[in-house]
């Protein structure tokens, strides 16, 4: 890999009309007198239909899959046309030449009229018509099958079909309007993927956001109704919801700062660790609550009865080897036997984030607020230290520097377990903490293990973390050590 080659982005845009099932495709006459030259007994005929390809642009740096602001606005850059992306119908990286290749499907909403640029075509047209690239007349029949016949894979969202955000937009000014905020001026991606949709507001009053969630994970929480119960129980370390519906998992939310992210010092990270903590503890008296609202049950009863079905899964065992499946499959017993030692210390089961990072925690008017509750449950506290099982990256290159983040790892690991003396020793928090890393390892690769069955085949690339973390826990020393008394 050539590090000091700038990143490129290729962008093909396959633009749906706005009212009938075509999509605008553009004539290639270069291509056309390429194919000449290279082809000379070519009959008329193909020359007078020549190729066709997806509008496309160069960007001079990388753009990530969720990115679809970046996208929008290149596209609108480039060929002056505005328009909403609804997925990627495929992302592609080349780490060696460091190059990106996205063909991403965008809603117009006024329909493109320049035959210079291009032309709308229907599905039987498209049938007959010669592309550069066989991938892209693959793509474009499938988006006009999907269309014609009306028949979207079920498991796409709701932001990825067209009509959405028209519909969403005239929902957002609703709910805006009845809590005394004027129209949003305009709207912003902040991250749009296969399992939510984030837009950034801008209104008069200042910015506020809209988060829509996916309704088909079986181990997604319904956040607006979880969000709004913790507000109730935390004020002051949960953003504020000015609107939600409960029934599409949607909500608009107060400004609530931005993300604190990796970069802050030890202490406001010690400081964060630490508050979170006494959110846990503070929730132990309130889980009848937080189940009734909608933060799931994942205790480790139920931790232990999903290890079978994990192990043996068709989608967990094609990301391994057969050795490291024999490896998987061979420590489900003890696994199993773990979650039995892990429920026998007098650690509470409380609230569980399910995607504790500091990506995932804001800063605002001196308080830290914890924000996207999707994966959030009642199950052991320790579950929300993933980040602290992991075992990093070495590198020749950067060895002090991963010296350095894993001393500082440790540190914030003994200041969370320390909080908890008041339920166990500190020797006996240590043993518990060995023995919750496999399992903290083995919740989370069952949540991912979930969203994999609740993608549509295109989006389960942006989903590839089940197999690092499987191998993660294969690799990782287990305790055999019967608990101190």
């Amino acid at each position: 890999m050539n590090l000091f080659k700038s990143w490129k982005t290729y962008i093909y845009a396959l633009f749906i009309h706005p009212t009938d099932a075509k999509v605008f495709l553009r004539f290639n006459q270069e291509s056309l007198t390429q194919e000449k030259l290279r082809q000379e007994n070519l009959c008329q005929e193909n020359l007078q239909q020549g190729h066709y390809e997806l509008p496309s642009i160069e960007v001079k740096r990388g753009i990530s899959f969720d990115d679809f602001e970046s996208v929008k606005n290149e596209i609108h850059k480039a060929l002056n046309i505005f328009a909403n992306v609804l997925y990627n119908a495929s992302y592609d990286v080349d780490k060696n030449q460091r190059q990106i290749q996205i063909i991403c499907v965008l809603e117009q909403q006024h329909p493109i009229d320049n035959p210079s640029v291009g032309t709308w075509f229907e599905l039987s047209t498209v049938k007959g018509l010669t592309f550069d690239r066989s991938e892209h007349k693959s793509i474009a029949e499938k988006c006009l099958i999907e269309l014609e016949l009306e028949n979207i894979p079920p498991l796409r969202p709701l932001w990825a079909k067209p009509g959405w955000m028209d519909d969403t937009s005239g929902w957002i000014d609703a709910s805006l309007a009845q809590s005394n905020y004027q129209k949003a001026i305009a709207l912003e991606y902040i991250r749009n993927w296969s399992l939510s949709c984030v837009l950034k507001l801008q209104t008069p009053e200042g910015n506020v956001y809209f988060k829509e969630s996916s309704i088909h994970p079986p181990l997604f929480c319904n956040e607006p109704k979880v969000t709004r119960t913790l507000a109730t129980l935390f004020p002051q370390h949960i953003p504020t919801i000015i609107a939600a519906d409960d029934q599409h998992h949607r909500m608009i939310l107060e400004d609530f700062g931005h993300a604190v992210g990796h970069k802050i010092s030890f202490k406001e990270k010690k400081d964060i660790y630490s508050l979170f903590v006494n959110i846990q503890i503070q929730s132990i008296q309130h889980q009848e609550q937080l189940l009734t609202a909608g933060c799931l049950d994942r205790r480790l009863d139920i931790l232990q009865s999903q290890i079978d079905p994990l192990v043996n899964a068709e989608e967990t065992l094609s990301a391994l080897s057969a050795t490291e499946m024999d490896q998987l499959q061979g420590l489900a017993p003890t696994l199993k036997r773990l979650c039995s030692q892990l429920a026998d210390y007098n650690i509470p089961e409380t609230l569980v984030h399910g995607d504790l990072h500091l990506g995932n925690v804001a800063l605002f008017r001196e308080h830290y607020l914890f924000f996207d509750w999707t994966d959030s449950c009642i199950a052991h506290p320790f579950f929300d230290l993933f980040e602290f099982c992991l075992s990093g990256k070495k590198t020749p290159l950067g060895r002090l520097r991963y010296l350095w983040q894993q001393n500082a790892k440790q540190k914030l690991q003994n200041g969370y377990l320390n909080q908890w003396q008041s339920y166990e020793s500190a020797e006996r928090l240590l043993e518990a903490w060995a023995i919750a890393k496999p399992l903290c390892l083995l919740h989370h690769s069952v949540t991912y293990q979930s969203l994999l069955h609740s993608l549509e085949e295109r989006a389960k690339r942006e989903i590839n973390i089940l197999p690092y973390l499987l191998r993660e826990l294969i690799g990782l020393d287990v305790p055999h050590h019967p608990p101190t008394r």
